[in-house]
């Protein structure tokens, strides 16, 4: 069964775009399934929600990598209050390490947002549209064509 992720509809043959089988996926298929709760649906985003799940995509992005420099901080705080304490204890060490895990694991927990396999446009077969900024970047870092070497042994006169 094909479920939206965003609407939690069935969208069995209606158009969809699939989600990508990340690690976090698997990870949750494979506890559901030691549970016995797997129903091994389909996930997908339908095109209709499409452009909210873009956007819920690109603020779990964005909040992991806010909780990403939140935990280095935190760990580094930690680790230098440790090393200027005067001695170096390997527990509070690794307990800095388990605490800016642990940051990091709450901005997986409760904003995730798969990727999608592909995106709307390329779902068509057409390329993606890039901002004009980014065009213009892209026509001007292409190399000039060169001209062909001569043969080794040999020099142009």
């Amino acid at each position: 069964m094909r479920i939206c992720i965003v609407c939690q509809k069935d969208m069995e043959g209606k158009p969809v775009v699939p989600i990508k089988e990340d690690a976090i996926i698997r990870t949750i298929r494979k506890v559901k399934q030691s549970l016995n709760m797997a129903q091994n649906n389909e996930l997908c985003v339908c095109e209709a929600d499409v452009p909210a799940h873009e956007k819920r995509r690109k603020e779990f992005e964005r909040s992991l990598v806010l909780f990403g420099v939140l935990a280095a901080v935190v760990v580094v705080l930690l680790v230098a209050t440790l090393l200027m304490s005067g001695r170096f204890d390997i527990f509070a060490f690794l307990s800095a390490i388990v605490i800016g895990l642990c940051i990091l694991l709450f901005a997986i927990l409760f904003k995730y947002a798969p990727a999608l396999e592909q995106g709307p446009g390329e779902a068509k077969g057409k390329k993606p549209k890039l901002p004009k900024e980014l065009e213009d970047i892209e026509k001007k870092e292409q190399p000039a064509p060169r001209a062909a070497k001569p043969a080794p042994g040999k020099r142009g006169r």
